[in-house]
């Protein structure tokens, strides 16, 4: 192993700063070069740190003239460690490509703290492959930023629902934040739904850890298990849902037993534009029970029509009216 820095010791990002400005230093060795191949390829873990500071790095030419005296700042310190070959202790070797950071210029920021924003129309899933090798996947009618930094992975739910299948790394935690709780992954896919009224999280593998509001006792979930909380950090009992329900959307399917209608009603609207009008308030109470398809409104309608003592009338190209059976 090269003796210019202890690859053993530090966090995975300070180990793979080390190499990167080794392997672009212009004077890296072959040995070197062979002892990274055998750092790399130790874990994922190492993996996904040097395409992340690989990626900070080939971002710097991008703005060399907005920041010129600070890069130079960074070059000039990196020559005198190359000259002078001696360790490189953890606080030196932030420096190397924080320099720019310090100054508090924002561009540079954004190379390395950066926040992409995905959504979703009504009838429309799509999935995110994360660089770490996680994905989610997001269901109809729904928005999330994603922000990454040096040390955690952190997506905002601003309504819809999301699927998170995390590769789990504990010195990059991995969080979502939904109507003012918190729930953090311990190596799972679990499923987040943010309603107008309340949040529902809900684990398939796993476990995740669930705060309803800041600073609040954290309660660990398990797979099977499913928890709520309102925005004002009212949390519900854990309960044990049908995860084939839980997960139906996932197919193209919503999946009912014994719901009311205007609750089913509800969710069909996620994935429509359309209005779903009762007039007579006795109706939605009527139970409903089956599988109906997410992208087809006219034939779920009619399903539950020949299945309940109503009929439906389309007044309008996304106006559907329920009224009782003659």
């Amino acid at each position: 192993m090269t003796d210019s820095y202890d690859t053993s010791s530090g966090s995975v990002h300070e180990q793979a700063t080390f190499w990167v400005t080794r392997l672009h230093s212009g004077d890296c060795t072959d040995q070197e070069r062979r002892d990274f191949e055998v750092w790399l390829a130790q874990s994922e873990v190492h993996r996904v740190a040097h395409r992340e500071v690989e990626a900070f790095w080939n971002g710097l030419s991008r703005i060399e003239s907005l920041a010129a005296p600070q890069l130079a700042a960074a070059r000039a310190y990196l020559r005198e460690t190359r000259q002078s070959r001696r360790a490189l202790s953890k606080k030196r070797l932030a420096g190397i490509l924080s320099v720019a950071l310090i100054t508090g210029f924002s561009p540079l920021g954004w190379s390395w703290l950066s926040t992409d924003i995905y959504r979703t129309a009504k009838g429309e899933s799509t999935s995110i492959q994360l660089s770490d090798g996680s994905r989610i996947d997001l269901n109809t009618d729904t928005e999330l930023s994603i922000q990454y930094t040096w040390t955690a992975r952190s997506v905002k739910l601003e309504r819809g629902e999301a699927l998170f299948s995390v590769v789990h790394n504990p010195e990059k935690p991995f969080e979502v934040i939904a109507a003012g709780g918190r729930i953090q992954d311990i190596g799972t896919r679990f499923n987040i739904y943010r309603q107008a009224d309340r949040v529902s999280v809900t684990v398939l593998e796993g476990e995740v850890s669930v705060a309803a509001k800041q600073n609040a006792t954290a309660q660990n979930l398990i797979p099977g298990q499913q928890i709520s909380y309102d925005s004002t950090g009212q949390t519900s009992a854990i309960s044990y849902p049908d995860m084939s329900i839980a997960t139906a959307w996932q197919k193209g399917q919503l999946v009912f037993k014994g719901q009311p209608l205007n609750r089913v009603l509800e969710q069909l609207g996620r994935y429509h534009d359309a209005s779903l009008q009762v007039p007579d308030s006795r109706l939605q109470s009527l139970k409903v029970s089956g599988v109906f398809p997410t992208n087809n409104l006219s034939l779920a309608l009619n399903t539950i029509a020949g299945a309940l003592p109503i009929k439906v009338t389309q007044t309008a190209t996304t106006t559907f009216v329920i009224a009782p059976a003659d």
